[in-house]
C-alpha cells in the first residue's frame, strides 16, 4: 500500500510541477516540426514541376480512345495512345476545282481523316484577303463576290510546327442576297379647325 501512495505523491508533484517543464517540452516538439515542414514544402515543389512537364507532353501527344466491349458485358476500357506529331491526311472536297458554285452560302467540305497522327485546326481566306482566325468548325461562306474565287486553306496541327496549305479555285455566280430598303410613307395628321 506504501507502493501506490508513494507513485500517488510522485504523480501530483509531476502535475504541480509540469508548468515548469512545459516550454520545454514545446520547444522540443517545434524543433520536431521544422524538418517535417521542410520536407512537406520540398516534395510540393517537386510535384509541381515535374507534373506541369508531364502534363503538357502528355496531353498533347495522347488521346483517348475508349473501346467499348461486347453488348452483353458491362466493362468499358480506357486507354490511352500517343499520338503522331504532324498532319494526315487532308484535302477540300467541295467546291471542286474551277467548279461554277451558285449557292449561297458557299459550304465548303474539309476531308479530314487524322489516323494516328494528333487533332488539326485550320485557318482560310477568300482570294488573297486576311487570315480567320484558327478553329476545326465547317465553313460557310456568305455573299461571295461574282466570279474567280481563289480559297486558301491553312491547316496547322495542335501539336508541334506542322502547317500545310491547300488551295481551292472555284467560279461564283450566284445573286446577291443582300437587304433592299424600301421606303413607307407615314400619314399625316391634319388637325381640325
Amino acid at each position: 500500500m506504501e507502493g501506490i501512495k508513494h507513485s500517488w505523491t510522485r504523480l501530483k508533484r509531476s502535475i504541480k510541477e509540469f508548468h515548469t517543464k512545459k516550454p520545454h517540452i514545446e520547444f522540443f516538439t517545434a524543433l520536431l516540426t521544422i524538418p517535417v515542414l521542410l520536407t512537406v514544402i520540398i516534395l510540393n515543389l517537386n510535384n509541381l514541376t515535374g507534373s506541369k512537364g508531364s502534363e503538357k507532353d502528355n496531353a498533347k501527344n495522347e488521346t483517348i480512345v475508349i473501346t467499348q466491349a461486347a453488348p452483353n458485358e458491362k466493362e468499358i476500357i480506357v486507354t490511352k495512345e500517343a499520338c503522331k506529331s504532324g498532319i494526315g491526311d487532308i484535302s477540300i472536297s467541295n467546291p471542286d476545282e474551277n467548279e461554277n458554285v451558285s449557292d449561297n452560302p458557299v459550304m465548303v467540305d474539309i476531308d479530314y481523316i487524322a489516323g494516328d497522327y494528333c487533332a488539326v485546326v485550320w485557318s482560310y481566306r477568300i482570294s488573297n484577303g486576311t487570315w480567320s482566325s484558327y478553329d476545326d468548325r465547317s465553313i460557310a461562306l456568305y455573299n461571295l463576290p461574282n466570279g474567280n474565287i481563289k480559297f486558301d486553306l491553312r491547316v496547322k496541327s495542335v501539336v508541334g510546327n506542322a502547317q500545310k496549305t491547300l488551295t481551292r479555285n472555284f467560279v461564283y455566280s450566284g445573286a446577291q442576297s443582300s437587304p433592299t430598303p424600301t421606303f413607307t410613307p407615314t400619314p399625316t395628321v391634319q388637325q381640325a379647325l
